[in-house]
């Protein structure tokens, strides 16, 4: 193949930067370095008092023009202009104080948040609104929705951080951009119907009982094997080559980088851009294992096989925003599953979990998760990641302009206003889930779980558009990395 086909992936990732609003210029974040004394007793005060968060976020009703001119929401509705960058200096540390005081946990995060502006429909956070009941989440779910660049409702930095025309970017709906990529990438990667896939899937526990001898259930702890051990597989079902012990350690920095999906570029700047640094490095290194194996053919015919419009002058480009895909969703995702499940074998809440919102219920010590576990790995795997899912919400756009009641105000919120929608919390919405704290495999509706973006295994689950298209492999995965600790393997084949 012809180099100029398949183009430089260091082009790719040095492109000039795209939608950089102006209060994240460099002269905006030198200030905040100058002001940071100030800003830090802001975020204190705003990250642990929920009145404070409210009043940064949204402004205050009794206060005059702190709405337009003093808050998160109305630098949004401005257009983020540097003049109102300080509304974010201080916000983005008090987002970052709330996170560290709710133990390091998205969800319980959201449902401080949610809490703060009186429980209701919808919040504000970032740069868009949120909501998480189920009906809400259902609603967007079974709809094409509008997307944006845009990860955690906030603009994401692009083309540094991400792809520019990364899948969960794209708008849905028959005959778009996203729809024909997205069924290539089912055809190609993730159709677990197919002879290939079940052979590959059928190698897997003889290939990990030679990377990992005599396991223990305690080695599920360790996160660098279990990372290192889903990289491999995953790569593997992929593309039929089992990497070496420092390839899989370079794979897994797609859930160790994690950190930095979420951070405007205003901290990233902030932060000397060491978290883009590393990301671009490790898309890099990605590109470049591709080149190793020489699978470059599969992304050429892939990129032939699009539409003319969708077609990427370079390959490479395509190729970056698949495997971009595939390390975040497929290496991060599975890999936070099979952590999660690893935890709750052994009654130990998982990291950054929302802690005060999980109880074990009959299933309090580690001989009766694994005897549970044993009764039906699907039904233990589905329901601890309704408790604890890897991915705890997604970010779509109003359609229309919409008013929205927070803290007990309407807003009018324009077409296009990002929406995140919150799966975790409508995983726990208990109009659906009967006692949603306790853990119980045996929930007669744990297909209606909201976990992999749809209802995975329902009755409808057709009907949601943007489920995820990896939820197969990687529910094979974790049941096969799982069962290979606890000696399962065998008998489930």
């Amino acid at each position: 193949m012809a180099d100029s086909k398949w183009g430089s992936i260091e082009a790719v990732v040095n492109g000039d930067l795209i939608g950089v609003p102006a209060d994240a210029s460099y002269i905006s974040v030198i200030l905040m370095w100058l002001l940071l004394l100030l800003n830090l007793i802001q975020g204190l005060l705003g990250g642990l008092i929920k009145p404070v968060f409210v009043f940064f976020s949204i402004g205050s009703a009794h206060l005059c023009c702190t709405t337009k001119y003093g808050s998160a929401i109305g630098s949004v509705l401005a257009g983020r202009p540097c003049l109102m960058a300080w509304t974010w200096w201080r916000y983005v540390l008090c987002a970052l104080v709330a996170l560290v005081a709710n133990g390091k946990s998205r969800l319980a995060l959201f449902m401080w948040e949610w809490e703060a502006f009186g429980k209701g429909s919808w919040w504000w956070h970032g740069e868009g609104v949120w909501c998480w009941s189920y009906a809400d989440c259902q609603r967007i779910l079974k709809a094409d929705q509008v997307r944006k660049v845009a990860f955690g409702a906030i603009k994401a930095c692009v083309p540094d951080l991400y792809p520019k025309n990364l899948l969960i970017f794209l708008p849905s709906g028959a005959g778009t951009q996203w729809a024909s990529i997205r069924s290539l990438v089912h055809e190609l990667f993730l159709d677990n119907g197919t002879e290939t896939y079940a052979a590959r899937m059928a190698e897997l526990p003889q290939k990990l009982s030679g990377d990992w001898a005599s396991p223990k259930l305690e080695h599920l702890s360790d996160f660098v094997r279990v990372q290192t051990s889903v990289s491999k597989c995953l790569f593997f079902m992929l593309f039929g080559k089992w990497v070496t012990d420092d390839e899989a350690t370079m794979l897994t920095g797609w859930r160790t980088n994690a950190k930095f999906w979420i951070l405007p570029r205003m901290v990233h700047r902030f932060l000397f851009n060491i978290g883009i640094g590393k990301v671009k490095a490790l898309r890099v290194k990605t590109i470049r294992l591709i080149e190793k194996y020489n699978l470059q053919e599969v992304f050429v015919g892939m990129n032939d096989r699009l539409p003319a419009e969708y077609r990427r002058a370079d390959v490479v480009e395509l190729c970056d925003e698949v495997m971009f895909a595939i390390g975040f969703a497929g290496i991060g995702g599975t890999c936070a599953a099979v952590e999660s499940v690893g935890a709750f074998l052994q009654c130990k809440i998982p990291a950054e979990s929302a802690a005060k919102h999980i109880l074990w219920g009959e299933y309090g010590t580690s001989q009766k998760m694994v005897a549970k576990y044993r009764e039906s790995p699907e039904k233990y795997i589905r329901e601890t990641l309704r408790m604890d899912p890897p991915v705890t919400s997604a970010t779509s756009a109003l359609k229309e302009a919409t008013t929205v009641k927070m803290d007990g105000r309407d807003f009018q919120l324009p077409a296009g206003t990002l929406n995140q929608y919150v799966v975790s919390m409508a995983n726990r919405d208990p109009s659906v889930f009967p006692d949603p704290d306790t853990f119980n495999p045996d929930r007669g509706n744990l297909n209606e779980a909201l976990t992999w973006n749809g209802a995975f295994g329902a009755s409808d689950e057709a009907s949601y558009p943007r489920i995820c298209p990896g939820r197969y492999l990687s529910m094979d995965l974790t049941r096969t990395i799982v069962g290979h600790v606890l000696g399962a393997n065998e008998a489930s084949a």
